[in-house]
């Protein structure tokens, strides 16, 4: 769990063979959610099956047992580290899961949080959250996550993770005395301003880079918003 789900949120879930290899082979994660998807269509339990080829592909199902929405990933030992850190982050301050889960309605109300509609992701939400936390408020609620990440790159998912303590996980005095409501009018008035500009966001490092481009044919006058994780 990452902490700033409801009971409302989808279940995310990941198959793990191999804990020492981070992601599968394309050919060879596609043809298991295949293979997957075609099962879970069989069973009595599962409507709405749907595989999704996307850059992590997936199986996405409702579960008539639990009334749930279930994804299934194949080998993401990343995305599992990721929700690791997001539960952490979420027990620094009890603003900071208040406050995302107020800009995630916010966003679904306004039709801009499904990433398959070409719009934001929950990740990437949560992931502006975080640096607005890191940068846009002072003092800051949250520490660049250099360390952390770090910490994280080498724990094994099955045998080291479930020994970590996500509540003392990161270690930060948090100062920062603001009320809820005005952090969450910040939050519009920081990317209003960050938005008008090309620029990588580091999580990793708290700061922040102008973007270049390679490619030619590219528009550089559209804002592109790039959160970088590491």
């Amino acid at each position: 769990m990452s902490g700033f789900g409801t009971r409302k949120s989808d279940a995310d879930m990941a198959l793990i063979f191999n804990p020492n290899v981070s992601e599968m082979g394309k050919k060879k994660s596609r043809n298991f959610i295949a293979r997957l998807g075609g099962l879970l269509r069989r069973q009595a339990y599962c409507s709405n099956v749907e595989t999704i080829f996307a850059k992590v592909p997936i199986v996405k199902f409702f579960d008539k047992i639990s009334h749930c929405d279930v994804d299934i990933n194949v080998n993401n030992i990343v995305g599992i580290k990721n929700s690791f850190l997001l539960r952490a982050i979420s027990l620094v301050d009890t603003r900071i899961p208040a406050l995302v889960l107020v800009i995630k309605q916010w966003a679904k109300a306004h039709d801009i949080n499904s990433a398959f509609q070409g719009s934001l992701s929950s990740y990437c939400l949560v992931s502006m959250i975080i640096y607005f936390l890191q940068t846009g408020v002072s003092p800051p609620l949250l520490p660049p996550l250099r360390a952390y990440v770090d910490k994280l790159a080498n724990v094994n998912v099955n045998t080291d993770l479930q020994h970590l303590v996500p509540k003392t996980f990161i270690k930060f005095d948090v100062r920062n005395k603001e009320e809820l409501g005005d952090i969450f009018v910040k939050f519009f008035h920081f990317w209003v301003k960050k938005f008008r500009q090309n620029k990588i966001f580091s999580l990793y490092s708290a700061q922040e880079t102008i973007r270049t481009y390679n490619q030619p044919f590219l528009d550089t006058s559209a804002y592109v918003l790039v959160i970088q994780g590491d």
